[in-house]
């Protein structure tokens, strides 16, 4: 005969032992390492402990600090300048915006679609996807005129890092001289579409003059491929040049 009092501590604990429902708990982001070290950045300099014109500890003090290698602090501050946040001077470090609360205190979120974070995420995601691919496509199909014609666009922006507008002028010719030297109408509608939608946040990414000049350096590269017909280096370049701007809008939305 079973003993079914013995039974009953047994069976409690193999309910206990059930797996239990996961449902509604969502992962969590898996943040890089410059990444981390940008958000904790900006919430410093946010909250006051370095004041607008301050210059930041040096990299070797902030390495220490955030046990970081130097790679992945400039990207942190990288992504911190193309924000409006800091400042970085070639050999003289990097300082505090005149005005870094202005940047914050917006809305960031840019109309139409882009209403939500996972939008944005989304969008950008799909921008890097897409012009990467099209560079990819422009390397192999670009004419001498179209080279010669983003060379001059490119030359154009150098000469205008002290006018943002002039400059955010030539920098979507260029982008958009790319989809149509790509020859795949279908693409370069798409890549419209999606500009459109992230004109704001574009714009917004280049208001300092450093920026814009690191954004010229990294064009350069890109036209350094279409010259070598490589569809592998500007794929990768053109990847690196957005990814700049991602690092430093998943700075903004954690900021919001």
């Amino acid at each position: 005969m079973i003993d079914t009092v013995a039974l009953g501590p047994t069976l409690e604990f193999t309910k206990a032992m059930q797996p239990k429902s996961f449902e509604g708990i969502a992962p969590l982001p898996r943040a890089t390492l410059s990444e981390q070290v940008a958000k904790r950045l900006a919430a410093r300099i946010t909250a006051g402990d370095w004041q607008p014109g301050e210059k930041l500890p040096s990299e070797a003090e902030l390495c220490r600090a955030f046990n970081v290698g130097r790679s992945s602090l400039r990207e942190a501050l990288t992504s911190l300048a193309f924000i409006g946040l800091i400042r970085v001077r070639a050999g003289g470090g990097s300082y505090v915006a005149d005005q870094p609360s202005a940047y914050f205190t917006s809305a960031w979120l840019s109309r139409g679609l882009l209403t939500n974070a996972k939008a944005l995420y989304e969008f950008v995601e799909a921008r890097l996807i897409l012009e990467a691919e099209l560079a990819a496509l422009c390397a192999q199909r670009i004419t001498p005129e179209e080279l010669a014609g983003m060379e001059r666009l490119v030359d154009r922006m150098a000469e205008s890092v002290n006018d943002a507008d002039e400059f955010r002028k030539h920098d979507l010719s260029f982008h958009l001289s790319i989809g149509n030297a790509a020859k795949n109408e279908v693409l370069n509608n798409i890549l419209k579409g999606v500009r459109e939608q992230m004109m704001d946040l574009i714009s917004k990414s280049l208001l300092l003059k450093e920026g814009m000049e690191q954004a010229v350096a990294q064009h350069l590269k890109i036209l350094e491929s279409f010259r070598q017909h490589s569809p592998a280096r500007a794929r990768e370049a053109m990847a690196g040049h957005l990814k700049s701007f991602q690092r430093g809008y998943k700075v903004l939305l954690q900021e919001q």
